[in-house]
């Protein structure tokens, strides 16, 4: 490799796309945390209630102390009538944002994680179709998007799980961990997102220039050509209004 002015620069500008994947990775973590919070919390609740929708007072009877408010033992799903509906739905709904944000994350890198951001109508996280024309405010939409799925899987994500099962994942210490990596990983994603940026909105103007170049080319020799006819027209046109004479 020659070690020229541009060296550190490209070196860096390596390090930020590698930082990129380790975000991506970031966001990976609460999205597994969110499928184990569906499975855990929907078994559970199914073996204590015995059904998927309604209320039952006679197992809300059973528990020490009898209750029929909070949660159901050992889960996020609050007893009411259609409490694992609604637990359910905000797992998909936060598996969604969490896609969403990855979407994101790759969308410089890969035309379909630019797509998926086209599908789910997110234009402040994508609304240009020119890498050159892209505005960093998305960046700071996507960190807020992050912040928010921090905020929520921290909320729910601790409730009611059980770390001893024997042979079993420690969920809750898992959950805290993809909350924690996840929130420290938002600045710095913000300052690698930049330079990746930064770096693909030169190569586009250098596309865009050399284009412009072609074409400025093309025009000065179209117009040399047509110059090159009129004088060979002008000189035919002498001459053969000398050789009448």
């Amino acid at each position: 490799m020659q070690i020229d002015g541009q060296t550190l620069p490209k070196i860096w500008i390596y390090i930020c796309h590698l930082w990129i994947f380790v975000a991506v990775g970031a966001l990976i973590m609460p999205l597994i945390a969110w499928i184990l919070i569906f499975a855990e919390n929907i078994d559970t609740y199914h073996k204590t209630m015995h059904l998927y929708l309604g209320n039952d007072m006679s197992v809300y009877d059973t528990f020490s102390p009898p209750s029929d408010s909070g949660y159901v033992n050992e889960t996020n799903i609050p007893k009411h009538l259609g409490g694992a509906v609604f637990a359910s739905c905000l797992d998909f709904a936060m598996i969604i944002m969490i896609l969403i944000s990855l979407a994101s994350e790759l969308f410089w890198k890969f035309p379909f994680a630019k797509n998926v951001l086209l599908m789910m109508w997110t234009p402040g996280l994508w609304n240009e179709a020119n890498m050159d024309a892209i505005e960093y405010f998305f960046l700071i939409a996507n960190a807020f998007l992050k912040i928010f799925i921090v905020a929520v899987t921290g909320a729910q994500t601790y409730t009611g799980l059980t770390p001893d099962t024997p042979g079993g994942v420690d969920t809750p210490l898992f959950c805290l961990y993809a909350t924690m990596i996840l929130l420290g990983s938002i600045p710095l994603t913000i300052i690698a997102q930049m330079f990746v940026l930064q770096s693909a909105k030169h190569a586009a103007w250098g596309g865009i220039r050399a284009k412009q170049d072609e074409e400025m080319k093309a025009a000065a020799k179209a117009e040399g050509v047509k110059e090159g006819q009129k004088a060979a027209a002008e000189a035919a046109a002498k001459k053969s209004s000398s050789s009448k004479k």
